[in-house]
């Protein structure tokens, strides 16, 4: 089932609760099933176009339930909107995935903050904790409420690789207009540092690996799908040896911030995570362990992924965990980022050999 992304009437909704709700019955519910295919609604594609004005792709500005098992679009976002907006969801998660490159992926997320509990940053350290603490201490004793150019210089933001990567700064200024309890979602550089080096035993305590369920086996599918990961986001330059403990850091980085996440739901009633799509996974990132230690807690996986050009049947953007399931719950189709054109590969490359 593909539904158009009407970004006008979804973001005005009150509550995180909504958002999560809307996702579980657009995969659930055989009552939205779309009654043809074609009957696409022009206006609801203008609407949301207003942030997508150079997109041409028929998937652009479409979002799909990965288990629908549907393929025809539905326009009738009205409908599900009515159908829960009085519905209660507590403690509830969502994670919104990103290619962290793609500033579009981090406008359109900052307009889904309305009504949440609390927000998680990937691209928070825990180590800049302190960065956090003294935002709130100004919100708290200063004259006037802290701006989003206070939350950057205490979070030291310009100093941070993030800050190289893409504009986040929209997700940073919704955060702050909304005064939303912000919580750095990423570990502290130095326990990841040794985590990838020496692995998760040289870097947390038994009884932190048992919290955090690191003891509890990912399953040699999921290991070997982490490896091949790990090699092919590196450009097949990291050797074979090293690959182990730096999968052991994955995890524990996903780990984590399933931890932040919890916390976070559970002190401010639900949360949403700023991540990489890869943590977003539901096989092996955030989700997994999230439910690992709380099984009945409510936890949706969004994707934003960009279209691809000749390719038209979302199932093919599906990603799929190591028995061919859904690796996530919904995909929001983007158009691509700059630079797609070119070898994310070619600067790790060896030069060529200098001939004679």
């Amino acid at each position: 089932m593909l539904v158009e992304f009407q970004r006008l009437r979804l973001f005005e909704r009150p509550s995180l609760r909504a958002l999560i709700m809307l996702f579980a019955a657009l995969a659930s519910s055989d009552a939205m099933a779309a009654p043809s295919c074609g009957d696409t609604d022009r206006a609801v594609v203008a609407s949301f176009q207003t942030l997508l004005p150079d997109c041409g792709h028929e998937l652009c500005g479409k979002a799909y339930p990965t288990s629908a098992g549907a393929k025809c679009p539905n326009e009738r976002w009205q409908a599900v909107l009515d159908r829960i907006n009085d519905a209660e969801m507590s403690h509830g998660v969502v994670l919104l995935g990103e290619i962290h490159d793609n500033p579009l992926h981090h406008r359109l997320r900052s307009t889904l903050l309305k009504g949440a509990g609390a927000l998680a940053f990937e691209q928070i350290r825990a180590d800049q904790q302190a960065g956090l603490d003294r935002f709130v201490d100004f919100n708290t004793h200063a004259a006037r409420l802290g701006t989003t150019d206070d939350l950057l210089r205490f979070l030291e933001w310009d100093t941070s690789p993030w800050s190289k990567m893409a504009d986040y700064r929209p997700l940073f200024e919704a955060a702050v207009s909304a005064r939303l309890p912000i919580y750095a979602a990423d570990p502290a550089r130095d326990v990841m540092k040794k985590a990838a080096k020496e692995g998760v035993a040289a870097a947390l305590a038994a009884d932190e690996r048992t919290r955090l369920a690191l003891d509890v086996p990912l399953g040699d599918k999921n290991d070997a799908a982490s490896l091949a990961e790990i090699d092919g986001s590196h450009c097949g330059m990291i050797p074979k040896s090293a690959q182990p403990n730096m999968a052991q850091a994955q995890r524990y980085r996903d780990a984590h911030m399933a931890d932040v996440l919890l916390k976070a739901a559970e002190a401010h009633g639900s949360a949403i995570l700023f991540a990489g799509n890869g943590h977003v996974r539901t096989d092996r990132g955030v989700p997994w362990y999230i439910h690992a230690r709380a099984p009945d807690k409510n936890v949706v996986s969004v994707m934003l992924i960009e279209v691809v050009d000749g390719e038209s049947d979302p199932e093919t953007y599906v990603p799929r965990d190591a028995d061919g399931k859904p690796a996530t719950d919904f995909i929001i189709f983007t158009p691509r980022g700059p630079n797609r054109d070119k070898d994310p590969c070619e600067g790790m490359k060896a030069p060529a050999p200098k001939g004679p």
